[in-house]
């Protein structure tokens, strides 16, 4: 039961539906189902799992540097929104952390956070297809419904972000339908980055294309297929988006363009400047904006971080994300000895929600070059979904050291007299 109440937090946080229908605002869903989450979890009579991860520390050591910030900080705020949002996702780590035991049980919050993703992202798309569509740089737009996630940029490429979840949904795929919700998932987020006219997100969808294909031993029969779809994907869009574009190899194009690139240019200086002014605590969460006199925010990931929370910040950050690394490096040393066992596919699984997570992970690093995202969901959650992935493979590890799981011996025709 837990399990599923996670994946409805989930949807309420991606999806929004208080954002959508208004009047459900004044309800506060989102707070009083977590409220309702925590209690049911306190309540649980289930042995609770250890929190027994190096990302656990490394996540509680940013939190740390967050909370210092946001209280020393030049311009400190305590009950600033993105500090705020942070504790929430912490909540969630460690009720997530604690509650999944098993690996059908990570099977179905990975699989819940893909379902939760393409309702969200269908959604959007329908409506734009409704009519719902915003201009800016002289193209229609494809935005999220509902506020938080709904601008063009951010939309765009939060969705990049998501999709690498959905290699280990294909370890599971067994009916032709699976298949198909998977290449259906796939191309319409591909679709839809089009639509948000956001030259980042396209960009990174583009990276995300090839990551796979360059590590991939069947790269001499892909990359001719993607030299055939890529012209076909191009000509579908409309003629202002192509422009729009074009900008990312051409700024001549357009004004704008120099503009906005110039604009996260400023930021990133703009933070180390902060970062300067007060290099130990920064000038607080959500402040960079405050600090130089405007309303815009540093629009880059180093620029946010090293401004906002200062050296403590930056070092509590850049070991959050050392974690990642380490614990890939730890499921792939696991899952290459349970090959060697002639397991099967044992760890298959736990395998790609690592590789996963990576390609989401670089793909949040490559936002974090046009926006600030340094206090955003998928570090927290994507890092739970790692950190549960190795804890599992060590299970299995261990049990096949005990001689608990035997080889896979292949299958022996039964001849007939």
């Amino acid at each position: 039961m837990l399990n599923w109440l996670l994946i409805g937090y989930m949807w309420l946080f991606v999806h929004r539906p208080f954002e959508i229908w208004t009047w459900l605002g004044a309800l506060r869903i989102e707070r009083v189902y977590m409220i309702c989450l925590i209690v049911v979890w306190l309540a649980s009579s289930t042995e609770k799992r250890q929190l027994g991860n190096i990302f656990t520390p490394a996540v509680f050591f940013f939190t740390f540097a967050l909370t210092v910030a946001a209280m020393f900080g030049t311009y400190a705020n305590f009950f600033d929104g993105p500090y705020q949002d942070w504790l929430k996702y912490i909540v969630f780590y460690v009720i997530l952390m604690t509650s999944v035991k098993t690996e059908k049980d990570l099977k179905i919050i990975v699989t819940g956070f893909v379902v939760v993703c393409f309702l969200f992202i269908g959604h959007s798309y329908r409506e734009y297809l409704a009519g719902r569509i915003t201009y800016a740089a002289g193209a229609p737009r494809l935005v999220g419904v509902g506020t938080t996630f709904s601008e063009f940029n951010d939309y765009g490429t939060m969705i990049v972000c998501m999709l690498p979840l959905i290699l280990p949904l294909v370890t599971l795929c067994k009916r032709r339908w699976h298949y198909l919700f998977v290449l259906g998932y796939t191309l319409l987020t591909f679709r839809s980055v089009m639509l948000t006219g956001s030259r980042t997100a396209f960009v990174m969808m583009v990276t995300l294309m090839l990551l796979p294909v360059l590590f991939s031993r069947h790269r001499f029969k892909l990359i001719p297929i993607m030299l055939i779809v890529a012209p076909i994907g191009w000509m579908v869009m409309p003629e202002s988006l192509q422009n729009r574009y074009r900008t990312i190899w051409d700024p001549t194009i357009s004004d704008q363009a120099n503009s906005n690139m110039q604009g996260r240019t400023d930021g990133f200086y703009a933070g180390m400047q902060n970062w300067m002014n007060n290099p130990l605590f920064g000038v607080g969460p959500g402040q960079h904006g405050v600090a130089i006199g405007s309303r815009f925010q540093a629009h880059n990931l180093p620029g946010q971080v090293a401004g906002e929370t200062g050296t403590l910040g930056v070092v509590a950050f850049l070991l959050m994300l050392s974690c990642f690394g380490i614990n890939h490096l730890n499921i792939w040393k696991n899952y290459k000895y349970l090959q060697e066992k002639r397991l099967g596919n044992e760890g298959l699984y736990c395998w790609r929600v690592s590789i996963g997570v990576m390609y989401a992970i670089i793909m949040v690093l490559f936002q974090g070059l046009g926006l600030h995202n340094g206090y955003r969901f998928p570090w927290v959650w994507f890092g739970a979904f790692q950190a549960l992935a190795v804890m599992i493979m060590q299970e299995k590890v261990d049990a096949a050291i005990k001689g608990k799981l035997l080889p896979k011996l292949p299958d022996i025709p039964i001849r007939r007299r």
